[in-house]
């Protein structure tokens, strides 16, 4: 696993954006206007646009991690998967991704860690990361790489604040001189997203937590499928061979055989090769063929 950012990174952030190729990026979200000499800097409604864009078009997909394909975090190896290759990516490949857009379009970027607590117990490590970004005198929370429950458009990193979006009701909230949280309701209650503080990260955090995600006993993103894609109006998971889609209206379960893994990916803008998936069915049991099916 390479180290971000150790490849020629520019002196004004360090994180390599000088190297990002923002055309690729804006072509892959539907967003290429933005890259026009008209908009140098993005204005709050272009973010939010922007972050809706993102979640919309570029999966979370841990597919390599289940494959065991090696991961850079590179600038260039970024956008070749996630632009050209048309395949999503994990937390720290999303966020990794956008920041560098911010900071191509002028917005300053901080990079935070976070301790995921939605849909577990337990002390967590700060394995996550979040973004924070500033337009003119406001700060704003920006995370592309949570998928599930997360939120759609940018939230302010401010003490207190609640937001609705598009149904979905979130709040920041500071729990003492460190701790943040953002939470998120569900059937009535606030559950935990995560917890973070604003002490900005280096980029060798992010490769050591990305390490424990792609590689440890304990991690899932190595052990199960775990696929999320999320629009104004519409939210699919498949996680393991559960494929689930929720809309304002309904929600529905579905299980996922070997015969129908293929189809099911293209619901994630996903294409696997024939190679690839042979790998997949042999490494995940869920996904061998039956008697029928072979």
């Amino acid at each position: 696993m390479t180290f971000i950012g150790t490849k020629g990174s520019g002196p004004a952030t360090g994180w390599g954006a000088e190297r990002l190729d923002l055309a690729a990026y804006l072509s892959r979200t539907g967003m290429s206007t933005l890259g026009s000499a008209d908009t140098p800097r993005l204005t709050f409604d272009n973010l939010r646009e922007l972050h809706r864009a993102h979640l919309a078009t570029i999966p979370f997909d841990n597919i390599d991690l289940v494959l065991g394909t090696p991961v850079s975090l590179e600038p260039e190896a970024i956008v070749d998967k996630m632009c050209r290759s048309r395949r999503g990516g994990c937390c720290h490949e999303h966020n990794l991704l956008f920041g560098l857009v911010l900071e191509r379009f002028g917005l300053p970027v901080e990079r935070l860690a976070a301790r995921v607590r939605l849909g577990g117990e337990g002390p967590r490590p700060r394995t996550h990361m979040l973004l924070k970004t500033t337009i003119g005198d406001v700060d704003w929370l920006c995370d592309v790489g949570f998928g599930s429950d997360g939120f759609l458009e940018p939230l302010p990193a401010r003490n207190g604040a609640e937001v609705t979006q598009y149904g979905r009701h979130f709040r920041v909230l500071a729990h003492d001189q460190f701790q943040w949280s953002v939470d998120v309701l569900i059937t009535g209650e606030w559950n935990r997203l995560y917890e973070f503080t604003h002490e900005p990260r280096q980029a060798m955090d992010f490769t050591v937590a990305h390490h424990f995600l792609s590689t440890h006993p304990r991690s899932m993103l190595h052990r199960s499928l775990l696929l999320q894609r999320l629009t104004v109006d519409r939210w699919i998971q498949l996680r393991g061979t559960q494929l689930r889609t929720v809309t304002p209206s309904e929600q529905t379960t579905e299980q996922i055989t070997a015969s129908r893994l293929r189809q099911a990916l293209t619901d994630f803008g996903i294409a696997l090769t024939s190679p690839e998936l042979l790998k997949l069915s042999q490494i995940l049991p869920e996904f061998a063929p039956s008697a029928q099916e072979a």
